[in-house]
C-alpha cells in the first residue's frame, strides 16, 4: 500500500512544476478512469426513517485503496450527513454502507463520487436512484399491532364464552 502512495506522490510531483505556481496549473487525474469507480446499480428502496445505503465500489488496482465516499442528494427528501472512509480490497468490488436519514417520501437522485484524502477525484461521479417509502415501516408496525390486538380480543371472547358455557352446563 505504501508503494502505491509513494508512486502516486512521485507522479504528482513530476506533473507539477517546481516554480511554485502549482495552484495555477490545471491538474488532470493521473489514475486510469476505470481503476476505481462506483458501480451504478438498480433503484434503491428505503422503507425506514434511517438506514445505510449500499454503494458498490470496484477496485481494479492490485492493491487495496482507502477512499472517501461522498453522496449528495438532489433534494431535501433525504439527509446524508458526511463522507465516509472505506478501504477497498485489491481487485474486488466492495459495498460501502453510507448512512442516510429519510425526511420525506418520494424519489431522490443521489450524486455519488470517490475522492482521496487530499480531495483528488477518483473515477467518474454517478447518479443513483433512491425511492423513499418511510411510511411503509409505520404502516407495517401499526398493522402488526392491530393484528395482535385483534387476536387478543378473539382469545378473551372465546375464553369468556367457554367459562359461561361450563358454568351454565
Amino acid at each position: 500500500m505504501s508503494r502505491f502512495w509513494a508512486a502516486l506522490a512521485a507522479l504528482v510531483l513530476a506533473l507539477v512544476p517546481a516554480t511554485g505556481a502549482a495552484a495555477s496549473v490545471p491538474f488532470s487525474n493521473p489514475l486510469p478512469p476505470t481503476a476505481i469507480k462506483i458501480v451504478p446499480g438498480s433503484t434503491i428502496h428505503l422503507v425506514s426513517r434511517s438506514s445505510k445505503l449500499p454503494i458498490s465500489i470496484q477496485n481494479d488496482f492490485p492493491t487495496e485503496i482507502r477512499v472517501q465516499v461522498h453522496v449528495a442528494p438532489t433534494n431535501l427528501s433525504a439527509l446524508i450527513p458526511a463522507a465516509i472512509e472505506v478501504t477497498v480490497p485489491a481487485n474486488t468490488t466492495y459495498v460501502a454502507q453510507v448512512p442516510v436519514t429519510a425526511i420525506a417520501d418520494g424519489n431522490v437522485v443521489l450524486h455519488a463520487w470517490l475522492t482521496t484524502f487530499s480531495g483528488l477525484s477518483l473515477g467518474e461521479a454517478v447518479n443513483l436512484n433512491l425511492t423513499i417509502n418511510a411510511e411503509v415501516e409505520d404502516s407495517l408496525i401499526g398493522g402488526f399491532a392491530a393484528a395482535v390486538v385483534a387476536l387478543l380480543v378473539v382469545g378473551v371472547v372465546r375464553t369468556v364464552r367457554k367459562r359461561r358455557q361450563k358454568v351454565a352446563g
